[in-house]
């Protein structure tokens, strides 16, 4: 306790440096948390949260009960974020390694700007484009449809379409964050390791196999391990947003996220309901990173978040 407090004094400037920051982290992250009891009440707006009646499981149990819904956003949750995580890993090394290895440091630096860009586009801004695009009536495709003598389709009607759509208005918004993450990894890299490979005569591709992606290891471990707590998540922007919440296409855009922002915005507002929703996504989220974590630990300690 003394060298606590020794410690406390010593840097002090440090924590006071650092004293917004965790007061906004208390204030957002963690003071919220005391609103997860409204999941266990039949939340009533008169009379507030805890003057509430204490209604137990009973949310949960009808959550489980509605078991077509609950597996339809269960499913397509988890499927979009395997989906994403996967394709996104792979798009972001191979994005950051390319432009690690080109050759024209300029080229290689505009593209760094032109592919983060897309990441400051406003989900809603997305909305618009993929609507003008798609749009039965004056959509850009459909009209390439027609002029090509083919039959258009009505994409707002077909479920099937939008798994595809989905994915790849995923892959072009976040790719070229997700690449620079990367690349900044690879810039940090010690670079005799290239060297006296190259001197040894290995190709670029020996070289990426065995030296550059060892080393991305821990990073990819990391990001996926945090990617881990959000597999029960889903970009409301995306799945809410970009989908305009069209009731026909919730066979394979409904997520929990979209189910529960639906909810929020909807006349019938049931408040536990929803609640209950979120804190089934926290503890499997939580239960995914801690676990994974203890995993990899096992395996690699180094390449373990904690």
């Amino acid at each position: 306790m003394k060298l606590l407090i020794k410690n406390t004094i010593k840097h002090r400037a440090l924590l006071l440096m650092a004293l917004p920051g965790m007061i906004l982290i208390f204030m957002f992250c963690y003071m919220p948390m005391f609103g997860i009891v409204v999941a266990f009440k039949n939340f009533d707006y008169a009379r507030g949260i805890w003057s509430s009646d204490w209604i137990g499981l009973r949310n949960f149990k009808f959550l489980i009960a509605s078991k077509d819904v609950v597996w339809r956003m269960v499913r397509n949750t988890m499927s979009y974020w395997f989906l994403f995580m996967t394709t996104g890993t792979v798009c972001n090394l191979g994005l950051a390694i390319i432009l690690h290895e080109c050759i024209k440091k300029r080229f290689a630096k505009i593209s760094h700007t032109i592919m983060i860009f897309p990441t400051f586009i406003s989900w809603i801004a997305i909305t618009f484009i993929v609507k003008s695009l798609l749009d039965n009536n004056v959509g850009l495709v459909n009209h390439l449809w027609k002029a090509l003598h083919m039959e258009p389709v009505n994409w707002y009607a077909t479920p099937s379409k939008w798994p595809l759509i989905l994915f790849l208005v995923n892959m072009l918004k976040g790719v070229g964050y997700g690449a620079i993450i990367y690349l900044s990894a690879l810039t940090g890299m010690d670079q005799e390791l290239f060297e006296a490979a190259e001197i040894d005569g290995a190709t670029k591709m020996q070289q990426i196999w065995n030296i550059t992606l060892p080393l991305l290891l821990p990073m990819i471990s990391i990001m996926t391990i945090m990617g881990l707590g959000g597999i029960m998540s889903s970009n409301t922007g995306l799945f809410y947003q970009v989908t305009r919440n069209i009731g026909l296409l919730y066979p394979t855009t409904q997520t929990i996220d979209a189910y529960v922002m639906n909810a929020l915005t909807s006349g019938s507002t049931d408040f536990g309901m929803t609640s209950a929703v979120g804190f089934f996504q926290s503890v499997v989220g939580s239960v995914m990173v801690i676990g994974t974590n203890l995993i990899v630990r096992r395996w690699e300690p180094d390449n373990a978040l904690f």
